[in-house]
């Protein structure tokens, strides 16, 4: 028979169990986040921060944060925080010495949604801070607005937002070519000759056709051309027959395999306004697309009289 020094021995027991159970749960959950209920808390959203690993992550800065991802210079008594120890000298947040992955580690459709985002310009990445008085490093994902050092990262981001046309390339004389003989090359599906990519942050990059580069395919050197080829040809003389080539025309004969690829020159704009990017390429090239050339010898009989 179970006394009630007993029962309340049993209740404890059972007690510090559930405890230990709840505390195993999956980090982010309502044991984990300081006594907080992240599945009913607005400062909260479960999102997969990698591959397979799914956390409630806190999108609300902490009271003393300024998350406008600057510096904190006020103009007359510069930062907030100290921005000399390497590598949380990028920004500050408050009194926080900052550092963040920009680009985001994280594809922008696994984003949180986008009502959570403070502005169009925030994006949402993995920041580590320094705290100062505290030896350990405070690490979370948030919202942060890319600060002026981080503008080169997200560069590259929307360069590679730019798409460039899948083009076809064509040849005259319709079907084949003769040694000595003028061989024009068109191509065509080059749209107006603009790009626009889609925003990274604050950055959005634009390409306008500048030329096209053709290698005829028989060894000699690549060279450019008009960057409107849809109407104005672009010419080469073949110096040899293809007969020995390995590349075939849909009829079987031996071809020189030419191809052609779009150049861009890129600029960078934020809120409209072009901005230089250090480091960040202002071309873009395509992927090279051809066509085979088969190329023949136009044989003459020449009889005395």
């Amino acid at each position: 028979m179970l006394t009630p020094r007993r029962v309340s021995q049993v209740l404890t027991a059972v007690a510090v169990l559930l405890v230990g159970l709840l505390g195993s749960i999956a980090p982010g959950q309502a044991a984990g986040v300081r006594g907080v209920d992240p599945a009913n808390d607005p400062c909260y959203v479960f999102i997969e921060v990698s591959p397979g690993v799914f956390e409630y992550v806190n999108i609300c800065p902490d009271p003393d944060e300024d998350d406008s991802g600057e510096d904190g210079d006020s103009g007359t008594n510069g930062p907030r925080c100290d921005l000399t120890e390497e590598p949380y000298d990028e920004f500050c947040l408050g009194t926080k010495a900052c550092r963040a992955d920009i680009p985001s580690p994280l594809p922008e459709d696994e984003w949180p949604p986008e009502e959570t985002r403070p502005s169009p310009e925030h994006i949402f990445t993995f920041v580590e801070c320094r705290v100062p008085g505290q030896q350990e490093i405070e690490r979370r994902w948030r919202w942060v607005k890319p600060y002026e050092g981080s503008i080169p990262g997200l560069g590259w981001q929307a360069l590679g937002r730019l798409e460039t046309p899948a083009f076809t390339m064509t040849f005259r004389p319709a079907g084949m070519t003769y040694v000595g003989a003028d061989t024009r090359y068109l191509l065509d599906g080059l749209g107006d000759g603009d790009i626009i990519g889609s925003v990274a942050g604050p950055l959005q990059a634009t390409g306008t056709l500048s030329h096209v580069e053709i290698d005829p395919g028989d060894g000699s050197d690549t060279f450019d051309c008009d960057p409107d080829l849809r109407s104005n040809a672009c010419e080469h003389v073949y110096l040899e027959m293809s007969h020995e080539q390995t590349a075939q025309d849909l009829d079987g004969r031996p071809a020189f395999a030419a191809q052609a690829r779009l150049v861009y020159d890129v600029i960078f704009t934020m809120g409209g306004v072009e901005v230089s990017l250090p480091g960040v390429p202002d071309t873009l090239e395509s992927p090279w697309n051809g066509t085979v050339v088969p190329v023949g010898e136009i044989q003459a009989l020449v009889r005395s009289r």
